[in-house]
């Protein structure tokens, strides 16, 4: 074999070896990578993570289980959550039942938006600060310090607590945008501030109402009907 021969079959296998070598590489990234999670709806656009729809599922779960016992008189089994029940199927009940209770809460998320109060909705931002706060309940316990609420936020936990601090701000800024010009009006004035508290939840609660109603859902069929009870 020449000497010529010689380097073109030494290339030849050296460039086989850096193909293997890196697509060895590339399977091993991938798999240390984080998964990756499906949209599963939106809602006014606001695209749903697959992961937050699954945290209002689990949370319906017991609701819709006692309705099919109540209705049904049904008990849990293996084939309860995809048993037909005159047409009612409890798995598909769970995730309408989820997906409306989102829909209640992505409208205020994104009237906070509007009103500046929050920047990035998506679960994800969600999920990196609720690891940010039970690490600083964490360190700030471990310095002795004082902090208020548990130790350690379990993901439902973390989410009604931001959920709800959230809804505080959003109903002062729209007590602010529709308050009267000029002030109080005489009728407002005249009430405690009790009363001018529920005034105010009565009036945000049909703002809401009306929110739901006009909002627009697209479902992304094949991952909806793929999510199933955790």
């Amino acid at each position: 074999m020449s000497q010529r021969s010689s380097e073109m079959t030494f290339l030849t296998v050296l460039m086989l070896i850096i193909v293997i070598c890196s697509g060895c590489a590339a399977r091993q990234n991938h798999s240390l990578a984080s998964p990756a999670y499906e949209t599963v709806a939106y809602i006014n656009d606001s695209p749903i993570d697959e992961r937050e729809l699954q945290l209002f599922m689990n949370g319906v779960k017991a609701q819709v289980a006692a309705y099919f016992k109540q209705t049904y008189n049904s008990d849990d089994s293996p084939s309860f959550w995809t048993t037909s029940f005159h047409g009612e199927v409890p798995i598909e009940k769970v995730k309408q039942s989820a997906l409306e209770q989102l829909k209640e809460v992505k409208v205020q998320q994104l009237l906070a938006q509007q009103y500046s109060l929050v920047d990035d909705l998506s679960y994800s931002a969600f999920l990196g600060n609720w690891t940010k706060e039970n690490q600083r309940r964490k360190e700030a316990l471990k310095n002795n310090q004082v902090i208020y609420g548990p130790k350690q936020y379990d993901e439902r936990g973390y989410y009604n607590y931001v959920f709800s601090n959230l809804v505080l701000k959003v109903k002062a800024s729209f007590q602010e945008k529709t308050a009267p010009k000029g002030g109080e009006d005489n009728a407002s004035g005249m009430l405690t501030d009790d009363q001018k508290q529920r005034a105010l939840d009565a009036k945000y609660a049909e703002k809401v109402k009306q929110m739901m109603e006009a909002a627009q859902v697209r479902i992304v069929d094949a991952v909806f009907q793929k999510m199933k009870l955790q």
